[in-house]
């Protein structure tokens, strides 16, 4: 049985990637696939199974590892994490605090004996949600791996997403590697590329983003006629948005065009792309391996702001059927 199983959840894994390989849905159906013969294997008696299953246990540990450091890192440091235009208020920290200590004090309940005929029953929706959003996590960290190796070989078009100016006029290390790698992909071209760099001005940048980013490449020997800027976007939908309409304005509606940010940030730009009708390949920039934790946080919450009625609708289900399951 458990080979059976698990070479159907392998097959419907390859499948969705196939059809869908920088969706969010493919990457919660495998790591739910991966969950479900990671459990196969433990309850299974083959010779074999054991390895299958620590090999399981082993990667979700990892995975809740990251994932509860990334909470911890959005409670510890929170201005480190959060977007200089957006912000987590004091009561919602406040609340995320309260749901990881109830989470916790549930967890321990029911490993001590303690949890029948107490209040942690009904509040059993708090681990439930949190294993969704655990799963949510592991998904993202799926997309991310998916979006790293399968990368686009050739484009027409390059499409380069800002991210802010360092003292309001200086190209940053994060950006850096983004120019620098569209440098290098258009150099592996065997035809002209145009490069559109996209990104506003800030309130607290002497210029654009656009505008630094167009200066750094004619620097570094990249011609100006094969530029194009864009420079109203203000974050990652508008980037897309915006820089459609420039490509399309381009001989072929722009050709092969392919997205080049970061690779913790594309994943969402790609989910992002998808959703506004955009068909466009991506390109990972390197990031640094110490930055890849704060970057991987920030892009998580952006994750779950993609859906936010969905999750708050899930969450309201989930809380319903604890109250129903608990109504004599």
């Amino acid at each position: 049985m458990l080979l059976s199983a698990s070479m159907v959840l392998i097959c419907l894994v390859i499948l969705l990637t196939i059809w869908d390989p920088h969706g969010l849905t493919s990457a919660v159906v495998t790591v739910l696939s991966g969950g479900l013969i990671t459990l196969l294997a433990t309850l299974s008696h083959r010779p074999w199974a054991p390895l299958i299953a620590g090999t399981g246990r082993l990667i979700i540990a990892l995975i809740g590892a990251w994932g509860l450091f990334t909470l911890l890192l959005i409670l510890g440091t929170p201005r480190l994490i959060v977007r200089k235009r957006e912000r987590l208020t004091l009561g919602l920290l406040a609340g995320i605090w309260v749901w990881l200590f109830l989470g916790v004090a549930w967890i321990y309940a029911v490993g001590h004996g303690t949890f029948n005929d107490t209040v942690w029953p009904w509040l059993t929706f708090i681990p439930a949600f949190s294993l969704y959003l655990g799963v949510l996590f592991g998904a993202g960290l799926v997309g991310y791996l998916r979006v790293i190796c399968l990368r686009s070989r050739h484009a027409d078009t390059l499409v380069i997403l800002g991210a802010g100016l360092l003292n309001g006029d200086q190209i940053g290390r994060v950006l850096g590697t983004r120019l620098d790698t569209a440098l290098a992909f258009a150099q592996r071209q065997d035809h002209p590329v145009t490069l559109v760099v996209t990104g506003g001005q800030g309130p607290d940048e002497a210029l654009s983003e656009a505008a630094a980013m167009a200066a750094y490449l004619t620097q570094h020997g990249y011609p100006a006629e094969r530029i194009i800027q864009e420079t109203a976007a203000t974050n990652t939908r508008t980037n897309l948005i915006n820089s459609q309409k420039l490509w399309w304005r381009l001989p072929h509606q722009g050709g092969r065009v392919v997205l080049i940010t970061n690779g913790y940030h594309l994943f969402r730009t790609r989910l992002l792309a998808h959703q506004l009708g955009i068909h466009a390949g991506g390109y990972p920039a390197p990031t640094r391996p110490g930055y890849i934790v704060i970057g991987w946080a920030r892009e998580f919450l952006a994750l779950i702001m993609l859906h936010p009625r969905l999750h708050r609708g899930i969450l309201i289900a989930m809380i319903a059927t604890n109250l129903l399951w608990m109504l004599p």
